[in-house]
């Protein structure tokens, strides 16, 4: 009897504690170059480490120090920016008119004229441009907000901007920039903003090309920021192939796979076609057999007049590492239908921080499906977060990764076979053997009962 709860203890028993990770338990490695002394070193993760992970959480990277020891860790989205403060100030401007018989933007005049009765004499010109006032400003202009008569539904029109000091030499600032303002089936298209190099100018001249039309101004607006800009993403495109058709709604799909786990937080969708415009919606899913997600709806559009761009190409999404994703198109996009649209995912690196702890040179490893998950929690992040604290980003120095080495190898990418079931087979063998004996004991007692009748 001992010898079967001694075999039920064994079997029922936790197995033993797996030995402390090491840097051959991850597929790759990159050794860390520190090039200044410190105690935390931070580095942005490249996106081979994202196409190489097994896990959306990142829980598959270590750094280990040359002891074979792991450090402690974090990851962390950088902050794309900071606190945009955007003050607004108006900006005198006047009307400019085309000299008869004179073309090109020197012929502009400024032309100031009153009737006997206060009114405007003779027929009013035609408007070619306007005379910006900057002279008030002092400091280089950021961005320009142009609002217009509202003559008409749709307008389009491309305007250029230049400067000037002494209003006689004139130097082009931005040489084509698009103004629009457009409804059309319950949408709204409005561009009435021009972005300015940072350069210091008295007068600013705002105008269209000759014979070209264009707006009636009524309010100039200098848009004055303050802050760090945003940080820009990198772009990674996709190619895609047209999905499953229900058949029953006008709905044309196009999928998409990414072949890393990369952080996307904007999506930007474009056409082969030029003057497509289509109204999408994004879906997107971590596996093939999860259930799709909504991400966004929107208008997206390439419209081209004459030499003018309107384009809206991009949205913002709510960050996802998702693999799989998927576009409806609600009826015929205004372009070719047999192009499939290109999809790019914007992603913006994490940073890894970690503790220089112990002796270098360090290494980031990284890539396992085989960790256990008493493993996946085990880098101390919660004690490198106390030892950075308000002050921290100060004591942070930069480590360079070093080129990809191989530790242990590609196989462990590939999750370990579910082990065979010993356990239960080796209990249902003890029970039946356990049955078997009673069985036994039963029949010997009713033998003997036989016998005393």
């Amino acid at each position: 009897m001992r010898f079967f709860l001694l075999v039920a203890a064994l079997v029922l028993s936790p197995s033993l504690a797996k030995a402390t990770l090491q840097p051959g338990d991850f597929a790759y490695g990159m050794a860390l170059s520190l090039t200044e002394n410190g105690a935390v070193y931070r580095f942005s993760l490249p996106r081979e480490v994202y196409e190489t992970v097994t896990r959306d959480d990142l829980e598959d990277i270590r750094v280990f120090n040359s002891t074979d020891a792991v450090v402690p860790h974090i990851l962390r989205q950088p902050k794309t920016k900071n606190k945009i403060h955007e003050t607004t100030k108006a900006l005198p401007f006047f009307p400019l008119y085309r000299a008869e018989n004179r073309t090109g933007n020197d012929s502009l005049l400024v032309r100031i004229e009153k009737g006997e009765d206060g009114g405007e004499e003779g027929k009013t010109p035609k408007i070619s441009g306007y005379l910006i006032d900057a002279t008030g400003h002092g400091k280089p202009l950021h961005k320009l907000h142009i609002t217009w008569q509202a003559k008409e539904e749709n307008v389009v029109t491309t305007v250029s901007v230049e400067y000037s000091n002494d209003l006689t030499r004139w130097s082009t600032l931005v040489p084509r920039a698009t103004l629009a303002r457009m409804q059309f089936s319950g949408h709204k298209i409005t561009r009435n903003r021009i972005n300015l190099p940072p350069r210091t100018a008295k007068y600013l001249r705002l105008s269209w090309p000759s014979g070209r039309n264009g707006i009636e101004v009524k309010e100039i607006l200098n848009l004055e920021q303050s802050g760090a800009p945003e940080r820009k993403s990198t772009w990674t495109a996709l190619k895609g192939k047209p999905g499953p058709d229900d058949g029953k709604t006008k709905i044309m799909a196009y999928e998409y796979h990414s072949p890393a786990r990369l952080p996307v937080d904007q999506v930007r969708l474009s056409f082969a076609e030029k003057n497509t415009l289509a109204k999408a919606t994004l879906f997107s899913r971590p596996d093939r057999e999860a259930t799709w997600r909504h991400r966004r709806s929107g208008i997206f559009y390439d419209l081209r007049f004459d030499q003018t761009a309107l384009v809206q190409d991009t949205v913002s999404v709510e960050k996802s590492s998702d693999r799989f994703w998927r576009v409806e198109i609600e009826g015929s996009p205004s372009g070719d239908p047999g192009s499939i649209p290109m999809v790019e995912l914007g992603w913006r690196p994490h940073e890894l921080l970690f503790l220089a702890r112990g002796k270098g040179p360090f290494m980031l490893a990284y890539g396992s499906a085989r960790l256990e998950q008493g493993e996946l929690h085990n880098s101390a992040p919660g004690l490198l977060s106390q030892v950075m604290g308000k002050d921290g980003e100060a004591l942070l120095k930069e480590a360079q990764l070093l080129p990809k080495t191989v530790l242990g190898g590609p196989d462990l990418l590939v999750p370990k076979p579910p082990p065979l079931p010993w356990r239960k087979w080796l209990l249902w063998g003890v029970l039946v053997v356990g049955v078997g004996i009673i069985a036994r004991m039963a029949l010997s007692l009713g033998k003997g009962m036989n016998k005393e009748s």
